[in-house]
């Protein structure tokens, strides 16, 4: 990302040089009337080689390098603004597409100067092996479990294949893959982070299992979810354009169709109907993608996450049971506050889960706390913290509980 704002900043710095010499050359020129010698078009060449003073294809086409740059730098302008977070987090299709063009901007700068292809040839030779290792893994479909949690949140289930774990330095809790379901969009990859701890799966897993099970958890926009009204038309067809709530929608009519809660139906009986609903789907998986944090390297880890950032605080926790011994470990504090934000529009709550490692461990790492922010009224019990023994839809964290 900085060695595309820094390439993004010489393009622009580029460009304001040009312009400069453009005004200074005109101005000493007209001052002692003299004739044109470097074209304005393209200052690189003599005025009889280019475009007007050179009517040959040849010289019309160096007199169009200036238009290749203008167009090359209009799009690098669109990807650089799409970048800001309040696009990039609420317009995440204007993000991803505007960059695909990225791929026209490359043929036009070669365009714009022809010694450009030979310095991004190695950078081109990068990109194709990496599509190319990319469609090969998104080639094969994978059998998934969507299943509803509650209040909008869902948990997607999917066998990964254990030869994917080959060559993977995966030491750190924290793994990411791309995801492809045509059912929701042909055109659109995403990138989740997995809750799955797969270094642990990795080292504890026998290898005789061909498959690791690994769990995707996401949310869907409150103004779409199961609950709201179909008052609201406008919204929610808005919304249900996004690829996030087209996957949950499947689970949502399923759901509608089984059985629709009745208006006396407590919500604990309503999580327990949503999660006896299941829907099998077919979807592509590139990855893994680890990121280089390892919290074994420090004594205490506090994550700090808000809503479904809780999802890398799961993986992180799993990787913090997963280091202790299973049947030592016990969480010794377990502490659950709400407070009131003064000044904000909602009550938020605060959940805070403190478990400490039995003081005879080997590892540096002796504490995690995990303080998870989300509104009161979106709030769920996540079935992740709580161990349910015999689930086949869940890999619980027996361990990490939340009261």
């Amino acid at each position: 990302m900085i060695q595309a704002y820094v390439l993004f900043a010489l393009v622009v710095v580029h460009g304001l040089l040009y312009a400069s010499w453009v005004a200074a050359y005109n101005h000493a020129r007209n001052l002692a009337h003299l004739p044109s010698v470097f074209p304005v078009l393209n200052p690189t060449y003599l005025y009889h080689e280019v475009w007007p003073g050179n009517t040959s294809s040849l010289g019309i086409w160096r007199a169009s390098l200036i238009f290749t740059g203008f167009t090359t730098s209009l799009i690098m302008l669109a990807v650089f603004i799409t970048t800001f977070p309040v696009i990039r987090r609420k317009h995440f299709n204007v993000f991803y597409f505007t960059h695909l063009l990225m791929i026209i901007a490359v043929v036009v700068i070669c365009l714009h100067a022809s010694t450009m292809f030979y310095c991004t040839a190695p950078g081109l030779a990068m990109w194709v092996l990496d599509w190319g290792m990319r469609i090969y893994e998104l080639s094969g479909k994978m059998d998934s479990t969507l299943v509803a949690v509650g209040k909008g949140w869902f948990c997607l289930n999917v066998p990964l294949p254990r030869n994917r774990l080959k060559g993977c330095a995966c030491h750190s809790p924290l793994a990411h893959f791309h995801i492809h379901h045509t059912e929701s969009s042909i055109r659109e990859i995403h990138p989740f982070t997995t809750i799955t701890h797969l270094a642990s799966q990795k080292l504890s897993s026998s290898d005789s299992d061909k498959n690791i099970m690994i769990q995707f958890l996401f949310r869907k926009s409150k103004a779409s979810s199961y609950s709201t009204s179909m008052t609201e038309q406008t919204p929610e067809r808005r919304l249900k354009r996004q690829w996030t709530n087209k996957l949950a929608d499947l689970v949502d009519e399923v759901t509608v169709d089984l059985s629709p809660p009745s208006e006396r139906m407590e919500e604990s009986d309503l999580q327990r109907q949503r999660l006896s609903t299941q829907y099998q789907t077919t979807l592509r998986l590139e990855g893994p993608y680890f990121t280089p944090a390892n919290p074994a390297s420090y004594d205490t880890v506090i994550c700090l996450v808000a809503g479904t950032g809780v999802t890398g605080a799961i993986a992180i926790a799993a990787a913090f049971r997963r280091q202790s011994t299973i049947e030592a470990l016990e969480p010794e504090t377990t502490m659950f506050g709400h407070e009131k934000i003064r000044g904000a529009p909602l009550e938020r709550n605060f959940s805070i889960s403190s478990f400490l490692a039995p003081s005879g461990a080997a590892s540096i790492w002796k504490r995690c706390v995990v303080v998870w922010s989300v509104r009161e009224a979106d709030y769920i019990d996540l079935p992740f913290w709580h161990g349910k023994q015999g689930s086949s839809v869940f890999d619980p964290i027996d361990d990490l509980t939340l009261q």
